[in-house]
């Protein structure tokens, strides 16, 4: 199959039916390991009846609930959100060869290898505008009478253009935080693809197919690899 058909199965825009899908959180890569969950509902605890929302905003994805403690939570401490199928980062605490990204915010992250984490994002100290990812985002969501409190989606998504892939790069979380807080974080670069793809030569000569270094390492020619591999689903 093509490349682009690859990469648009698993990062393809998503319609959330509504009620269906609640907005859930963990604190930590173990809880996200332990599959540890909690509904966004609970951080509010009845302080607010405003429907919460996420948002694109400096090129990078926000969570707003109405309630200032609850949106603070999930600035500064929630590891990751779960909305529907789509999984979110925080990255405000990783770190790449000690150095954070250019966002302290969210980032669109996959399940690599069952209960690791890819992380799409753009490379760390460079300028790399990323404006094209919050384009495609849906920035309202209803609530239903004020029923319950909660994230509720009419028609919500996030999708990454395959144009817009090539000025992204992946990561790995695969590592609980540091006694810092900080979590680090491994470039998905040549040298890791290198080891990866020791065992299957065809799988290696694809991917170094692509000559330039920027393009080969980028997110475009990852991701569809990382499929082919069976270490990210390709939810076909």
């Amino acid at each position: 199959m093509k490349k682009s058909v690859f990469v648009l199965a698993i990062i393809c825009f998503m319609t959330l039916t509504a009620q269906a899908d609640v907005a859930k959180y963990c604190m930590s890569y173990s809880d996200f390991v332990a599959g540890n969950w909690k509904s966004v509902d609970e951080l509010t605890e009845g302080r607010t009846r405003q429907a919460c929302q996420i948002k694109s905003g400096d090129h990078c994805v926000y969570f707003k609930t109405g309630d200032k403690l609850c949106d603070q939570i999930l600035k500064k401490q929630v590891f990751a959100v779960m909305y529907g199928n789509q999984l979110f980062v925080n990255c405000r605490n990783l770190r790449y060869n000690d150095v954070g990204l250019e966002t302290s915010r969210f980032v669109q992250a996959i399940r690599y290898d069952n209960n690791k984490l890819c992380l799409i994002a753009y490379k760390t100290n460079t300028l790399t505008a990323l404006a094209e990812i919050g384009t495609s985002i849906a920035g309202c969501f209803v609530n239903n009478g004020w029923v319950r409190l909660g994230l509720f989606a009419s028609s919500a998504g996030f999708s990454i253009a395959n144009d817009s892939l090539s000025d992204l790069v992946c990561y790995l979380i695969d590592s609980e935080a540091n006694a810092k807080g900080k979590t680090a974080i491994t470039r998905i670069n040549d040298e890791f693809m290198e080891r990866l793809l020791g065992d299957d030569a065809n799988l290696l000569d694809k991917y170094m197919a692509i000559k330039t270094k920027r393009n080969r390492q980028s997110a475009a020619n990852v991701l569809p690899i990382l499929m082919e591999k069976g270490l990210v689903a390709s939810a076909m």
